[in-house]
């Protein structure tokens, strides 16, 4: 097997003085234009449209299948490379950086990690199977409109260009994440169950009920209860106490918070549960499993 060469795209390349931030361009590759034993990083992130042709699209080794209207998020660190099976693809290539919008990513970061790829830091927060649901999607009408619409506004420089593909952008991505939560509930069971516990792992500081789950992800209550304990057997609410007792476990070891601090940083709402359910778990009470585990 040959070894595989990585290179680096560097920004500089791409990016123009008078908008460092974003790139827009229609691109051909002939079949066997790629070498498949290169794998491409860059200094952005990149979003490729796919208008002809198709193929596979190579991400750290794995394998996706492309057509007409296929759509891939591509972050820095992923490794990449085309294998074309048709005669040419069309595509258009969208580099950015974050900075772009970075104000409006504070407001989007909790769409099932949809957002998180923009942490230079993503690769080790999301897993390939999650990923594989958000950002590998196929576009429809209104997507296929809107990157050619970011074409146009790019060439042709119009006053106030800058801002409004700034709000494009933003479009685009939203209408991307909400189809990757749409692709969540569609599939399978094991999305739905993966998107309550990345809201358990979001939210279990905070109170809240199984209407706000049902909210999040627009199902039944009822579904998602039956769903989650089929797959986890155990209830929703049983894992999110397994996590906040988890969580207070951590403070009451590595910090010198006390414990009342603990019990509602952690979602507790109420002290006595808090050690009847503590101790229910691990054995001891909160006090003493600080004194056996503590560092303070």
């Amino acid at each position: 097997m040959n070894e595989i060469k990585r290179y680096r795209y560097k920004s500089s390349m791409f990016f123009k003085d008078d908008f460092p931030l974003f790139f827009i361009r229609k691109f051909r590759h002939m079949r066997g234009e790629f070498d498949e034993t290169v794998r491409i990083q860059r200094d952005f992130w990149k979003i490729i449209y796919v208008i002809n042709g198709h193929g596979q699209e190579i991400i750290n080794e794995r394998s996706y299948k492309f057509g007409p209207g296929s759509i891939y998020l591509i972050h820095p660190d992923d490794q990449t490379t085309f294998v074309i099976e048709s005669e040419y693809i069309d595509i258009y290539n969208i580099l950015l950086m974050p900075e772009l919008i970075q104000d409006e990513l504070q407001h989007l970061a909790n769409d099932f990690d949809f957002f998180s790829i923009f942490h230079r830091n993503f690769q080790e927060e999301v897993d390939n199977s999650r990923r594989e649901q958000l950002y590998i999607l196929d576009a429809g009408k209104e997507i296929s409109r809107l990157v050619k619409v970011l074409a146009e506004e790019y060439e042709e420089k119009r006053p106030n260009y800058q801002s409004l593909i700034k709000l494009q952008v933003l479009e685009l991505l939203i209408l991307l994440s909400r189809q990757g939560i749409e692709k969540i509930k569609k599939n399978d069971r094991h999305n739905i169950v993966n998107y309550i516990d990345h809201i358990i792992d979001n939210y279990y500081h905070e109170q809240f009920g199984l209407d706000f789950i049902a909210k999040k992800i627009e199902l039944n209550k009822s579904y998602l209860c039956r769903v989650y304990k089929s797959l986890k057997g155990k209830s929703i609410f049983e894992a999110l106490k397994q996590l906040r007792l988890q969580k207070s476990c951590t403070l009451l070891s590595n910090s010198d918070m006390n414990i009342s601090e603990i019990c509602y940083a952690c979602g507790f709402n109420d002290l006595s549960y808090f050690y009847r359910a503590f101790r229910a778990e691990t054995g001891l009470n909160p006090g003493d499993y600080r004194k056996k585990f503590g560092q303070y």
